[in-house]
């Protein structure tokens, strides 16, 4: 953390590390690194003895960022409960001892007067949007004066304009490389996974299909909604839950029924295993009722990969080895 001494508060020096831990901040790539910031430069800048960080992505349950003392008065945690409302639908930071503080509030104003304690609800605001809200505590010792909360805004705004900057890059990624029906990796994403995984060894490959997506649609007048992509869900809910640590499921295609899932570290006889155990969790998979009826389980097959072999290629031969099971399936059900 920063020492900050009384001789720098409003000197050169002073606004000088202000704009250092502003420009550290705003390199900063995801919303979580930038609370990181938030904990370790707020703290020090307002010598709070109490730091929350709430995320209004997550909501109010907990904080995201605690730093200081982590008792709070009874007082303190409800003032500050009660003045996160208000400050978001006012759209103004807000503080226990304004002259202006809301009459309903003023017992509890009076017993943090008695304390000696102080609540400070400051909003994080970029974009005209409200990216965070900071709850800054200081029991028993005074709030700072002017002139070193005046190094906090400066940084307040640079901390907020990274937020926006780190969800709007989260949300691009998710854009790129998420498939907005099932929330799985997409095709992109499993081309990066391929590229990463290219000297991966031992390395398996399930590739899946499942039947009954025509039938879905047809079923509900070509309503794809109502229809197939309650199938895709639930094959996608089902992969996601049967994936191991460290393995990527993936949806292979964005309109069709394929999946795909890398099985970093698992060499033939395991990928052989998976693959048995996949198709009989498919086979029984309770689909929601109204679409018992079309749904005809699925077709996966496996393939480990062979020394020097290229990635695309394992996952060649496992999509081939599930269209021959899917013929297989096909012959056996005339």
């Amino acid at each position: 953390m920063t020492n900050w001494s009384d001789g720098e508060t409003a000197g050169p020096e002073y606004m000088r590390r202000v704009a250092m831990l502003s420009y550290d901040v705003l390199r900063t790539r995801d919303p979580a690194g930038v609370w990181t910031c938030i904990g370790e430069t707020v703290s020090a800048l307002l010598e709070t003895t109490t730091l929350r960080g709430f995320d209004l992505d997550v909501g109010f349950t907990a904080p995201v960022i605690e730093a200081g003392e982590p008792a709070l008065p009874p007082a303190a945690l409800a003032m500050e409960a009660a003045l996160i409302p208000l400050a978001l639908e006012r759209e103004r930071s807000m503080i226990s001892c304004h002259h202006r503080l809301d009459p309903a509030l003023g017992h509890l104003a009076e017993e943090l007067d008695v304390l000696g304690s102080t609540v400070h609800v400051l909003l994080l605001r970029a974009d005209q949007r409200t990216h965070g809200v900071v709850a800054a505590h200081w029991v028993g010792t005074p709030r700072p004066g002017f002139e070193r909360r005046a190094g906090f805004y400066i940084y307040a705004e640079n901390a907020a304009l990274a937020m926006a900057i780190a969800r709007e890059r989260a949300d691009l990624r998710r854009t790129a490389f998420v498939d907005a029906l099932t929330g799985l990796p997409n095709q992109r994403a499993l081309e990066a996974e391929i590229d990463r995984h290219e000297r991966t060894h031992p390395l398996g490959v399930l590739v899946l299909d499942f039947d009954g997506m025509r039938a879905a649609n047809a079923a509900f007048e070509n309503d794809y909604a109502r229809g197939g992509d309650v199938l895709i869900v639930a094959v996608a809910r089902a992969l996601r839950a049967f994936a191991e640590p460290g393995e990527t499921p993936s949806r292979m295609h964005t309109r069709g029924d394929e999946f795909c899932l890398l099985l970093p570290g698992s060499d033939e006889e395991t990928t052989g295993v998976r693959c048995e155990r996949l198709q009989r969790l498919l086979t029984d998979l309770q689909v929601p009722e109204t679409h018992r009826h079309v749904y005809r389980g699925a077709s996966v097959g496996g393939a480990a990969r062979a020394p020097g072999e290229p990635v695309a290629e394992t996952l060649a031969r496992a999509s081939r080895a599930m269209h021959e099971r899917k013929r297989d399936r096909a012959t056996r059900s005339r």
